[in-house]
């Protein structure tokens, strides 16, 4: 392990002494010539593991839906490999896609396709990133006391949630690009708690995601910016009130290709 981060606590539990380097973002999201620079965060065995198991799905399904300049050769280079070594995956995969139109906005429609999705899956490991991402950025362990919650807006509710992150609520904040736009967030921190933070994701230049199968390829409410949001109990009231109006439970990814 890194000299950097000899004797630290965990990011990503706060409780276990780290005993491993993960990257925030698993290197596997990115094209082996962008693995350079990425953001990294102290780790226990247990956390890691269970984060490397969420990225095991997530690097292998994500991709399909990639739309940004590097998105061909992310599917290409990196996927066929992984399904390889997970055939039930593989078969998952193949059993639920589906052809579909997209349009978006007032785009003319697309030919596109579907595929089933476990959004669980994303929730869980965005958990893990606004951790990381905290403790890489503001050096910030999040107390047993506070919270992670993920937000996994309509396009419509995020535009909305932006107006949030102004300076005039968090006067300390960020953008980053890595990977030439593979995965793009802005980040936020409150002067007072500091463990208040808010990001926002964009993975391979906006996966589209739907909330439901049967009109995901054509005028569906997608969703293709997620928010994590850090901070102590008394925020939670008002992220349920976001998920209860505005929040997708997440059954497909549209597919680019």
């Amino acid at each position: 392990m890194s000299k950097k981060f000899k004797d630290k606590l965990c990011a990503y539990c706060s409780t276990a002494p780290a005993t491993t380097k993960d990257h925030v973002f698993s290197r596997k999201f990115f094209l082996e010539k962008d693995r350079g620079n990425l953001p990294d965060a102290p780790a226990c065995a247990a956390c890691n593991g269970k984060k490397a198991k969420l990225e095991l799905y997530l690097t292998a399904v994500l991709p399909f839906a990639a739309r940004h300049k590097e998105a061909t050769k992310n599917l290409l280079h990196g996927v066929p490999r992984r399904l390889v070594k997970n055939r039930k995956l593989q078969r998952e995969l193949s059993r639920t896609m589906e052809p579909a139109w997209l349009r978006e906005g007032s785009e003319l429609y697309q030919p596109t396709s579907i595929v089933s999705f476990d959004g669980t899956k994303l929730e869980e490991l965005l958990k893990y990133i606004g951790r990381g991402l905290a403790w890489y950025h503001w050096a910030v362990y999040l107390g047993p006391e506070d919270g992670v919650d993920v937000l996994i807006l309509t396009d419509h509710a995020s535009a909305l949630m932006q107006s949030f992150i102004s300076p005039r609520n968090f006067p300390t904040g960020l953008v980053k690009d890595l990977g030439g736009g593979t995965v793009w967030y802005e980040g936020a921190q409150a002067t007072e708690p500091v463990t208040l933070t808010v990001w926002k994701i964009v993975m391979y230049g906006g996966v589209l995601l739907s909330s439901d199968k049967r009109t995901a390829g054509t005028d569906a409410v997608t969703s293709s910016q997620w928010w994590i949001i850090t901070g102590p109990p008394e925020v939670t009231s008002m992220v349920d009130h976001l998920k209860r109006s505005n929040a997708r439970k997440d059954a497909s990814v549209i597919s680019s290709s």
